[in-house]
């Protein structure tokens, strides 16, 4: 059985790795080999948390459910196939589906607003003034993000929130590069208005 060995949400992510690594990496993770799958996690740990907590509001099931991502990768590892789903649109289908079953158990809208909140005595940031800060600046893009239509927000969250490349989000998307590209110009013109009117109440 392989472990996961998970690691705080925080671990720094490796060095970018090339495509060709990060197949090579999937296909020997494929074979149950636990060292790469233990590469895989260190390389994306971080940015499926940061995923997941942008859309779920509470620090503590974020991280349940950033451990869930990996536990369902790992059980579903053996039928992974580097073609054609890259492992980075592969995991974030996974960590999506995730989310939504999250907010389906406890009967939420997926895009649920909720502030954000901590487990009780617990302070993320160490600063008070700076968790007030970040909270607040999430608040503001949440709230940005809640008045684009669906598709350019799927855009930025997997641009920007899980980072796939313009290829990867497409694959996710089902849409083509140009219809990604175009979807990003616009969402991201969206944001800037929707964030600079923001700015001047």
């Amino acid at each position: 059985m392989i472990g996961i060995g998970l690691l705080a949400p925080s671990e720094p992510r490796l060095t970018e790795p090339t495509e060709h690594e990060i197949k090579a990496l999937a296909t020997r993770a494929s074979r149950h080999d636990g060292e790469a799958f233990s590469l895989l996690y260190r390389m994306y740990s971080a940015q499926v948390f940061t995923f997941i907590s942008f859309r779920v509001s509470n620090r503590e099931d974020a991280e349940d459910l950033a451990h869930t991502v990996f536990e369902k990768a790992l059980a579903a590892i053996g039928r992974y196939q580097p073609k054609p789903a890259q492992f980075s649109t592969w995991l974030y289908t996974i960590a999506k589906n995730c989310i939504i079953d999250h907010y389906r158990k406890r009967r939420l809208p997926v895009d649920n607003d909720v502030e954000p909140e901590t487990a009780a005595g617990e302070d993320p940031y160490g600063d008070p003034e700076r968790r007030i800060l970040m909270e607040e600046r999430k608040r503001t893009l949440r709230e940005a993000l809640s008045d684009l239509t669906p598709d350019q927000r799927e855009v930025v969250e997997c641009r920007f929130f899980f980072e796939l490349s313009i290829q990867e989000t497409a694959e996710a998307m089902n849409r083509t590069e140009g219809a990604v590209k175009a979807l990003q110009f616009r969402a991201l013109e969206n944001l800037h208005r929707l964030l600079t009117e923001d700015t001047l109440f």
